[in-house]
């Protein structure tokens, strides 16, 4: 049995809807106002809803769709949709994936392929980069064992009665660069002075820039406690030679003469330490002796 519909309360004599609007729709308020329609003064009611021709469904008889975020169904968080509509977050992950796949192939150029294989545009599949020349001059790619860089009869001249030992990196061969760090020394306790000659030897890409390090460390390195007595190029030994000599302020009596040496891809240093009192040496026999040291070094590389 249906109802009697109830008189409006405001006394317009219509009836209300048959059915009440949420909050949440969009027509909820106070009906639209006719173009140059005046609002109605203070306490007066609002004009009546127009009537609806036969037949045709009312906004205000219609009722809302069980769907709708507005009724409070599925995909509702309750009057006014308040819960997060799914579309929204399943868009916004969506523009998030496409932008950083494309960030991912700008940096990566573009073209789907990675930096890492080394692939250059128009250039045959599989075929190798050229690689830069690393240094003017000579190109060694063979390098002897520690101990036989230098002869035996130039040790023999030059430090005799030392032995030498090898260093842990003697051995140390890898795809860019070969090391030789060995050193020949006087056994303890054998009398006539300290004396000890080192070598440390590279070859790779790094040589011309580790010739320019150990000549500033051979001339500033040891300037507190070393007087310099003598620093000059020297001609005629590999691609370029610098000589140093000095020797150590009282109370100390050791001094040393180093050469440091660069030719094509090798850089290296010979450096000889000898007590000034007991080792009957002077200056210039030790300059010689690292020379001839050197010289050998540069012969024994191929």
């Amino acid at each position: 049995m249906s109802k009697t519909p109830q008189p409006d309360p405001q006394g317009s004599g219509e009836t209300g809807p048959t059915q009440p609007l949420p909050q949440g729709m969009p027509g909820w308020g106070p009906a639209a106002q006719a173009p140059g329609q005046l609002p109605p003064p203070p306490g007066q009611a609002p004009p009546p809803v127009p009537p609806q021709s036969p037949g045709t469904p009312s906004a205000w008889s219609q009722p809302v769709p069980a769907t709708s975020p507005l009724s409070g169904g599925p995909g509702s968080g309750g009057p006014g949709g308040a819960r997060t509509r799914p579309w929204l977050i399943g868009g916004g992950a969506a523009l998030a994936v496409a932008a950083i796949v494309g960030v991912v192939i700008a940096m990566s150029g573009g073209d789907g392929e990675s930096a890492a294989e080394g692939k250059q545009s128009g250039a045959p599949s599989g075929a190798a980069e050229p690689q830069a020349p690393t240094s003017a001059g000579k190109s060694f790619t063979k390098v002897p064992e520690g101990c036989r860089l230098i002869k035996a009869s130039t040790i023999a001249r030059i430090a005799p009665g030392t032995e030498c030992k090898p260093s842990q990196f003697d051995n140390s061969t890898m795809a860019a660069m070969i090391t030789r760090m060995p050193s020949w020394d006087t056994p303890f306790g054998s009398g006539g002075g300290q004396l000890r000659l080192d070598v440390n030897l590279t070859v790779g890409p790094s040589a011309s820039g580790m010739f320019d390090i150990h000549k500033k460390s051979a001339l500033d390195a040891l300037k507190k406690v070393r007087t310099t007595t003598d620093s000059r190029s020297l001609s005629g030994l590999g691609d370029d030679a610098y000589l140093v000599h000095g020797v150590d302020k009282d109370p100390f009596d050791l001094a040393e003469a180093e050469v440091i040496v660069r030719e094509g891809n090798a850089e290296f240093t010979v450096s000889l330490t000898y007590d000034t009192k007991d080792s009957g040496r002077n200056q210039q026999q030790a300059e010689d002796a690292v020379v001839a040291a050197a010289r050998d070094v540069l012969g024994s590389l191929s």
